[in-house]
């Protein structure tokens, strides 16, 4: 072997040794697993990004912000099952060595006896309420997860490549007389912020609905009186204003085409349309009736599991049976635990607008929608000469 294939092997394993290392840093360091930005009303810390080297690797049982850890609510079902499993795990523990009855007469069958005979059909009925509750939730979290890539993608999503779009081919074959290219931005950016102050329930009060839009920057206070003076849909209804725009322009003659009009005209069309979609997802939620059902299923079959577990664990401790107390108490608080995140998960999902930790982040959002369109304009500002030269000679 020549010293360059040594010097060339070696290079390599040097560089495969420090990736492995960065691997493993990257999933067991201690930097942080998210990064969390203010909410725009300050609130709350919402996530905008995240690693999932550190979910895939034992640093995930250190992890609690920004998760549904963070949830009273799932931390308060938990001790009310516990509290079921060990009411009944009580008494069966006080009377399994006794000769009380479980009959209609004293002494027809004892507590010991009765749950030896009963253990497989309690086993069986928790295990087809497991098998039932694993099922509807699996279909409920698909449609759940599946409606908030919706919303992000078509929605969130086609509002900024709308504005986006809009805002690219105006500088580009229209005009580029900074007010109108301002005024697409701001309008794509406030069409956002209403989707979420209309979730939070402030569109309705005028102050801190103005607060809001012209103090950071969205409108001016002519154009936010305007816009409240009709108040409906404002994050779908304000696309007019870019419709306007377009109509203003090729009233002044400054469309070259009918083509190029079209095109414009349907960049309007389809912010419209990411907007209602947003609007359809979020305001018509699952149906009721098979949200209760579900949840109505995995509370009983909470409750059930805690009573029958509760029962069953009263009785191993009596007969001394360590690993069968360790197996039922942690079935009693994985799968409560479990089923209840899953509820709260898709609960949260349903709505990533409302003001909750897991929201979408509306600054980020609507702050990269600005830089994304002026960075339009600055690439159309400075292109290669040769692009330039040749636009200029055709002209």
């Amino acid at each position: 072997m020549s010293y360059g294939q040594a010097d060339e092997k070696t290079r390599l394993r040097k560089e495969y040794e420090e990736d492995a290392l960065d691997h493993i840093v990257n999933a067991y360091g201690c930097n942080d697993h998210a990064k969390f930005v203010k909410s725009f009303d300050g609130k709350s810390e919402v996530v905008t990004d995240y690693d999932p080297m550190k979910f895939a690797s034992l640093r995930v049982f250190m992890l609690s912000k920004g998760t549904v850890l963070r949830d009273p609510i799932l931390w308060i079902e938990q001790l009310i099952v516990t509290l079921i499993f060990i009411g009944f795990a009580a008494p069966v523990y006080i009377y399994f060595g006794s000769d009380d009855f479980v009959g209609n007469r004293k002494g027809d069958v004892s507590v010991r006896k009765w749950l030896a005979n009963q253990e497989p059909k309690m086993r069986q009925f928790a295990m087809i309420m497991t098998t039932l509750s694993s099922f509807l939730l699996g279909f409920y979290t698909s449609m759940a997860v599946a409606r908030w890539w919706v919303i992000r993608t078509k929605g969130v999503g086609g509002i900024k490549a709308a504005t986006v779009e809009l805002e690219m081919f105006i500088s580009q074959m229209v005009t580029q007389e900074e007010r109108i290219l301002d005024c697409i931005r701001r309008y794509g950016r406030t069409s956002l912020m209403l989707v979420f102050l209309w979730r939070r329930g402030q569109l309705g009060q005028q102050d801190d609905l103005r607060t809001n839009l012209v103090e950071r920057g969205f409108l001016t206070d002519e154009e936010a009186t305007k816009l409240m003076s009709w108040n409906h849909c404002l994050h779908e209804t304000i696309w007019a204003w870019q419709t306007g725009i377009v109509t203003m322009l090729q009233a002044e003659g400054k469309i070259p085409t009918d083509q190029v009009l079209n095109l414009l005209m349907e960049r309007c069309r389809e912010g419209r349309e990411a907007v209602q979609c947003i609007h359809t997802h979020v305001a018509v939620r699952i149906p009721m009736q098979f949200v209760h059902l579900l949840g109505f299923l995995v509370k009983l079959h909470n409750f059930v599991l805690a009573m029958i577990m509760g029962i069953l664990f009263g009785a191993a401790v009596r007969n001394a049976e360590t690993i069968i107390c360790v197996q039922l108490f942690a079935r009693t608080l994985l799968l409560p635990f479990l089923f209840n995140a899953i509820l709260l998960i898709n609960a949260e999902l349903s709505d990533p607008f409302n003001g909750s930790s897991s929201d979408f982040p509306a600054s980020a959002y609507e702050k990269a929608l600005d830089k994304d369109c002026r960075g339009f304009i600055a690439a159309a500002q400075n292109m290669p000469d040769w692009i330039t030269r040749r636009t200029k000679s055709t002209a």
